[in-house]
């Protein structure tokens, strides 16, 4: 039986400093719900898979540095066309299906931190000139990307859900050329700097092996990847942009044609 005899001396508990910065020792609070915890397992585990898919998305696209024939044989694959040696669509709608519904979910999880109103985000400026911390560095940088692959990202791929058959090295490097470069390179510093930077806060907060004991590493690391993955990527817009603009100039558009077919 309980020793508190009125809710005001069970519920009067003013918590320490330990327990208001770590939320534990949380036995007298009226209710105790584990879907924030569950929550923010969604939010690390989606944005851990989206982390890893910037990796294979980046080696796919820059495929077309090894040639033409290469990422059209690689579009093919995702496409089953081992199966039968034909490409079947839905399965590029399949693949880029999962990988939206993992972003929708990982920011609905996330809008969970975000500032909503404009004393919560004077609060957060406050905090930030005070402790000029490069983790709420990071953490701040993270807020401005996701707004701005909010409103880029469902751009980027409703095109290959609603027309999956324009997968293609001429129409991708068409797509490209039509977009532009400062979209385009916009929308990959954006992507990559949320992504590394995410990979990093998820080490540090799940600590996992002591990780985070080494977080000056773990911070060095995290520029060198973003230093890299921006600088291939910009080399493959280029890529792109720069073939797009010579087929659209020679109407040339078309679907193209592979000269070597791994599959045959």
């Amino acid at each position: 039986m309980s020793t508190y005899k009125t809710d005001l001396q069970k519920y009067s508990n003013t918590p320490t400093e330990c327990e208001a910065i770590w939320g534990v020792e949380l036995r007298d609070a009226k209710r105790k719900s584990r879907w924030p915890a569950w929550c923010d397992v969604a939010q690390s585990l989606t944005g851990f898979l989206l982390a890893l898919f910037l990796f294979c998305h980046m080696a796919f696209t820059s495929s077309i540095q090894a040639g033409r024939d290469t990422f059209w044989n690689l579009i093919a694959f995702s496409g089953g066309y081992f199966f039968d040696g034909e490409e079947h669509l839905w399965m590029h709608v399949v693949l880029i299906g999962t990988i939206s519904i993992l972003v929708i979910v990982h920011a609905l999880m996330a809008l969970r931190r975000f500032p909503t109103s404009w004393r919560m985000f004077r609060n957060i400026r406050g905090h930030y000139n005070f402790l000029t911390h490069r983790d709420t560095t990071l953490w701040i940088i993270q807020i401005v990307t996701a707004v701005v692959l909010t409103g880029m990202v469902f751009a980027h791929v409703t095109p290959m859900i609603t027309n999956p058959g324009e997968l293609d090295p001429n129409l991708s490097s068409v797509h490209t050329y039509h977009n532009g470069l400062v979209w385009t390179f916009i929308f990959l510093c954006a992507t990559e700097l949320h992504g590394m930077i995410g990979l990093y806060r998820l080490a540090v907060k799940w600590d996992l092996w002591g990780i985070a004991n080494h977080r000056e590493t773990l911070r060095k690391v995290m520029y060198v990847l973003v230093v890299f993955m921006i600088g291939c990527g910009s080399l493959t817009m280029w890529t792109y942009y720069s073939y797009g603009k010579y087929l659209v100039q020679t109407d040339q558009v078309e679907k193209y044609e592979p000269q070597v077919n791994w599959y045959k």
